[in-house]
């Protein structure tokens, strides 16, 4: 079964995504959060679900939806280990 490693950069993407919904929704932070989390660590189960990006990486990414917009998650699968690089919100300005 495959590991689940998240990069310091996704961490602190969750954190800033949480923190930047938290004084004006503490709920929909909170489910921000763990609905991203939940995303993650679900890749276990079906690490090849997210779409591949056409970048020349191996990176794939994964959209999950909460809210109006979501957000889309940046991985990669090395060997029986996923790695969780970063974390947008839908309408922010990323890599493809």
């Amino acid at each position: 079964m495959p590991s689940i490693v998240w990069m310091p950069e996704a961490l602190a993407d969750l954190m800033h995504h949480f923190d930047y919904l938290k004084p004006v929704n503490p709920k929909a932070a909170g489910q921000v959060a763990q609905a991203i989390r939940e995303a993650g660590f679900g890749l276990v189960n079906f690490p090849y679900r997210g779409v591949a990006l056409n970048d020349g990486s191996d990176r794939r990414k994964l959209r999950i939806p909460c809210g109006r917009v979501g957000y889309v998650m940046h991985y990669l699968i090395e060997n029986e280990t996923i790695v969780i690089v970063r974390i947008y919100y839908g309408r922010e300005d990323r890599p493809t």
